[in-house]
């Protein structure tokens, strides 16, 4: 397997990974939550958008995406 089809690859699987925790979240989110707990699934979501942004970004430029 070449280089830019094994970064897309994990690219992704990484897409796949934050897909997963996204739903996840936000099926926790239809639920009767308290304030400070929807907050801390509503920062952690968006934390998550911004990885899967980076990890298309990556995908589509066939370069590893940054951490963080």
């Amino acid at each position: 397997m070449d280089a830019e089809a094994e970064s897309t690859g994990g690219g992704a699987l990484e897409l796949e990974r934050i897909t997963a925790r996204l739903e996840q979240l936000a099926s926790e989110l239809e639920g009767d939550l308290e304030d400070e707990r929807a907050a801390a699934l509503v920062r952690e979501a968006s934390e998550l958008a911004s990885q899967a942004g980076r990890a298309v970004d990556s995908a589509l430029h066939g370069t590893p995406a940054p951490e963080g």
